[in-house]
């Protein structure tokens, strides 16, 4: 029963991300919460704390405002106290001229009573850095921006 509560909450947060409400997946964040996504770009990189993760999103949603996922397989393992949950996706977003472009890739989630502790991103990067290019081909400043990136995680 409880990795099907997991299961559902984590389908639910993904459909908030796919309406642009990124507040319940920074809400869902421990206080000293890992964020991590693999590659060399503007959204790669890893943070922690409330404040940087908020950050990111916010760039997310700057760059990709149509962003949306569809998932492929959630799967749960573990205790509630120290639960991993690993989500396959499919994602779809345009660029600002109305070319899309879609990826695949994979969260894992690492949650400790309910909270998030980490979260890993993986997904073909260099895709997600030719469509970062292409944005920054078309005047979107944000794609070539550094990661933000957490200097203490204190």
């Amino acid at each position: 029963m409880y990795h099907r509560i997991v299961e559902q909450k984590l389908r639910a947060t993904f459909g908030d991300v796919n309406r642009g409400n990124y507040i319940p997946v920074v809400n869902g964040f421990a206080e000293q919460g890992l964020h991590w996504f693999s590659g060399t770009h503007a959204l790669s990189g890893e943070r922690s704390g409330p404040h940087d993760i908020a950050r990111w999103y916010g760039r997310l949603a700057l760059l990709f405002p149509d962003l949306t996922f569809t998932i492929v397989e959630v799967a749960v393992r573990g205790w509630p106290w120290n639960t991993t949950a690993m989500v396959e996706w499919t994602d779809k977003l345009h660029d600002r001229k109305g070319v899309e472009f879609t990826n695949s890739g994979v969260h894992v989630v690492k949650l400790r009573w309910g909270k998030i502790v980490s979260l890993r991103i993986y997904c073909d990067t260099a895709r997600l850095a030719m469509v970062l290019r292409t944005l920054a081909e078309q005047g979107v400043e944000e794609a070539t921006k550094e990661p933000i990136i957490s200097r203490s995680r204190n």
